[in-house]
């Protein structure tokens, strides 16, 4: 399996957080710090809340697989076939149920992956940018 080499754009910085966790070995996710609610993916406003300003929280990287798929054949732009084919999940967290992060199964060595599967967080470095990496729970 690949891994997708395509740079993050951190022009704005809503999601430097998430980066900076990363870079860190964690899994944060952003919350409301009156209702402790997790919101995920972190919104400009929050619906209802307009002056509520989220916080994030570094929360368990052990969780489960919502979905996934496999890429065979890249569309970011340029030169990316030697990159495919990789498997895109949708991670969930233990503790913030609804809250799905994307990433990349990473360490499946042949396990074919499944909705439901265990995982747990492990970044993964690609060029000069760390990207969102799960490996299964064995």
């Amino acid at each position: 399996m690949g891994i997708p080499n395509y740079p993050v754009h951190l022009e704005d910085p809503q999601l430097q957080g998430f980066y900076d966790g990363l870079a860190a070995g964690e899994l944060r996710i952003t919350a409301d710090p009156e209702t402790g609610a997790f919101v995920w993916y972190p919104p400009e406003v929050v619906p209802g809340r307009p002056d509520t300003v989220l916080e994030w929280r570094r929360v368990s990287p052990e969780g489960s697989a919502y979905s996934f798929t496999t890429i065979v054949r890249s569309l970011l732009p340029g030169d990316h076939k030697d990159e495919v084919p990789y498997t895109v999940v949708l991670f969930e967290s233990d503790e913030t149920p609804g809250c799905r992060v994307p990433g990349v199964l990473v360490d499946a060595d042949g396990l074919e992956p499944s909705c439901g599967m265990r995982l747990r967080l492990k970044p993964v470095q690609v060029g000069d940018h760390i990207i969102a990496g799960f490996a299964p729970i064995r």
